[in-house]
Formats: structure tokens, C-alpha cells, sequence
């Protein structure tokens, strides 16, 4: 579970970040909507929307845990 610190953004809305492995994440709320991101090395990996502030962050943790797995061994 990742530890979730909210940012306010000069003359923007407030912004919810945090860091799991190489992955930030962020939740904002806007036009009625909590948005959510997961960023990795400067890229963009996915994003999406959910009906309250907790399922943001679980998505976003979700995805990011999910980006951040070891790639499983093949079968010879």
C-alpha cells in the first residue's frame, strides 16, 4: 500500500501523489470525476476513473504493483 500526500498546485486543484517502486502515482478530482495516473520512468502507463477517492488509489496501486511484478520465468 503506498503512502498518499496531497499536493496543492499553484492555481490548480489539489492533487493526491504517491511512489510505489518506480511508478508515481497520482488521484485528482475534476469535472466530477476522481481521476487517477500511474507514471513510470516519465511515461504515462495508464490512467482511468472511479467513483470515490479510495477506489482511485486502489486502482492506481493495483496497476502500478502490477507494472512493477518480475516477469515470470518461461517453461523450457
Amino acid at each position: 500500500m503506498a503512502h498518499w500526500v496531497i499536493h496543492r498546485e499553484r492555481g490548480g486543484f489539489p492533487v493526491e501523489r504517491a511512489r510505489l517502486g518506480a511508478c508515481e502515482l497520482c488521484v485528482v478530482y475534476v469535472a466530477g470525476e476522481w481521476q487517477w495516473l500511474v507514471r513510470c520512468r516519465g511515461r504515462d502507463l495508464a490512467e482511468g476513473n472511479a467513483p470515490s477517492p479510495m477506489a482511485a488509489h486502489r486502482q492506481a496501486e493495483a496497476v502500478a504493483l502490477r507494472l512493477a511484478a518480475p516477469a515470470l520465468p518461461q517453461a523450457a
